[in-house]
């Protein structure tokens, strides 16, 4: 018995929009199933227009372009839209298919000569009504794709989301996009001080994502032009003004070059409506240029590592024009590199003392509106600058209601020597050997075993009331680490909060449940329970602990945690 044609049974406007996200090789087709179908495709408010299944054939003798295929194709799709305008265009060009010549085009003064058949598609009358325009180009080791940004028919009257891939951006003379709030560079190429003319010529922009973008210098006068002429392009330095964005998603790499320059400035945003910042990339100066009180969250990932590149900035100098922000996400190589990514340098904490360059020290600024902290780190093993680094994290968040810790120890030589020499079996063994020797003993002295072994933080930690968020607000924590022995920091930590918190509701933990019966999950509640005695105290707060679910872990991958 055939099966049933649920798909022919949804409506038509469903189907339009199911259609509108199919290449239009493949949406035209569709034509092909019913009468029902003909018109449907040619309804949608969308067209992706993609050469990759128009692969050029490289045979001797062979005059046929299979690229005028493709781009009749795209002629005859744009001709039939009659019934319903145009609102997305989505353009995919491969190399040969934007490339007079393809990639085996050299000429001797270095300028590529781009298929104008190309511009043909973006000036039709039938996509003089765009609102959103995403054009990707298939990467070139010399002559990326020049979008022609001012002769878009839609640019100056209905274009809202522009989006370019692998493109250059030329300068141009008139550009002007009054109308568009979503901006997208992914791998794209610009003349020194260009993008900020494109920033200019967009007065109501609100969301702006940089993906490494470059900056290249202006092309020489002809008579010095060497024929095989390829400008040499930079990340930094990037300085933008955009007094509208919100929101702002900014990706890149460096190179050793550009961080040993010392004219460096790194990045600088001038942009007082920000209200969401996302940062992917090496650590290096980051900075705003006026105050954004209206900055909500606040994402910056630095792990990220450049071989042979030294010098780094720490976290905490950018964190600093950052300091205004409701929620906080900080993904970092290591959790000690918030003040230093050189071993050699040195930070303060609370008028500590030693033989400091004052050039090296490095401050936390203060948080007062922060809710969210959230860090996904490794940690040095016996390091004793993690637990002061989370100690200042704490200090400096005195509002903090959430917190989310996502910790590991970085592989270490001298621990994994010494696990080696420990009890074969490894840590499943030493539990079951400790729950053996626990099913012995009285309840009340089994309690006192189970939950003592675990030593104290170190001297960071000390001075309770200098954590105003214990006291009064921190009311949920997440915990998640792979535990690799019983008195690891993590589960010191964890001690540590849930003895310390007065208000804490609620704590989630994965640990990878290694060890038991000595499992943290089990263990929280007694801490809690018995330092609130100790202290002759209440705990009104109903404190729970929820046990979050475990990764799915290979066990033939070997992983250094």
């Amino acid at each position: 018995m055939a099966a049933a044609d649920r798909l022919s049974a949804l409506a038509d406007d469903l189907l339009q929009r199911i259609l509108s996200f199919a290449p239009a090789k493949e949406a035209a087709a569709s034509a092909a199933l019913s009468r029902r179908w003909r018109p449907l495709w040619r309804r949608t408010g969308a067209l992706n227009l993609d050469s990759k299944p128009y692969p050029r054939q490289y045979s001797y003798g062979n005059r046929h372009d299979p690229y005028d295929d493709f781009f009749r194709h795209g002629m005859a799709a744009l001709g039939c839209r009659r019934e319903t305008a145009l609102k997305r265009l989505t353009l995919y060009l491969g190399m040969d298919a934007y490339l007079v010549g393809g990639k085996y085009y050299s000429s001797h003064d270095g300028d590529p000569e781009f298929d104008a058949r190309v511009t043909g598609l973006l000036v039709d009358p039938a996509a003089a009504a765009l609102e959103e325009l995403r054009i990707a180009a298939e990467p070139s080791y010399r002559n990326s794709y020049v979008a022609p940004l001012a002769s878009l028919p839609c640019a100056t009257t209905t274009l809202r989301v522009l989006e370019l891939d692998s493109c250059d951006l030329e300068p141009s003379a008139r550009l002007a996009f009054p109308l568009l709030t979503d901006l997208t560079l992914r791998n794209c190429t610009y003349v020194v001080g260009y993008l900020q003319v494109v920033l200019d010529a967009a007065p109501a922009l609100i969301r702006l994502a940089l993906v490494n973008v470059t900056n290249k210098p202006p092309k020489p006068p002809a008579s010095e032009k060497d024929r095989y002429y390829t400008p040499k392009t930079f990340n930094l330095p990037l300085c933008l003004r955009c007094p509208t964005v919100t929101a702002l998603v900014l990706e890149t790499t460096v190179s050793g070059e550009e961080l040993d320059d010392s004219r460096n400035i790194g990045i600088q945003l001038d942009m007082p409506s920000l209200c969401s910042f996302r940062y992917k990339g090496f650590p290096f100066k980051l900075s705003l240029t006026s105050p954004a009180p209206g900055l909500a969250q606040v994402h910056l990932d630095t792990n990220h590592s450049e071989r042979g590149v030294y010098k780094c900035e720490p976290t905490a100098r950018a964190l600093g024009s950052f300091s205004s922000t409701r929620a906080l996400k900080l993904h970092l190589k290591k959790i000690e590199n918030i003040f230093s990514h050189n071993a050699s340098s040195s930070y303060r904490y609370q008028g500590s003392t030693g033989n400091q360059d004052p050039d090296e020290e490095v401050t936390l600024p203060n948080f007062p509106n922060l809710k969210l902290l959230e860090i996904d780190a490794e940690f040095n093993y016996r390091d004793s600058n993690t637990a002061l680094a989370l100690a200042m994290l704490l200090h400096s968040c005195p509002a903090m209601s959430e917190l989310r810790l996502r910790l590991n120890m970085t592989w270490d030589y001298d621990y994994d020597r010494k696990t080696e020499k420990q009890a074969a079996g490894g840590p499943f063994a030493q539990s079951v050997e400790r729950f053996s020797r626990l099913g012995s003993m009285c309840a009340e002295h089994r309690d006192d075993v189970e939950l003592g072994g675990v030593s104290e933080l170190p001297a960071a930690f000390a001075n309770n009331s200098a954590f105003s968020c214990l006291r009064t607000c921190l009311r949920k924590v997440t915990l998640q680490f792979k535990s690799k022995e019983l008195n690891c920091f993590q589960v010191q930590l964890a001690k540590f909060l849930v003895e310390n918190a007065m208000v804490l509701e609620e704590m989630h933990v994965e640990d990878g449940d290694q060890f038991w019966p000595d499992h943290l999950f089990d263990k929280l509640t007694r801490w809690r329970t018995d330092a609130f005695r100790r202290r002759n105290l209440s705990d009104t707060t109903g404190f729970q602990v929820f046990q979050l679910a475990n990764p799915v872990v290979d066990p033939k991958v070997k992983v250094h945690y």
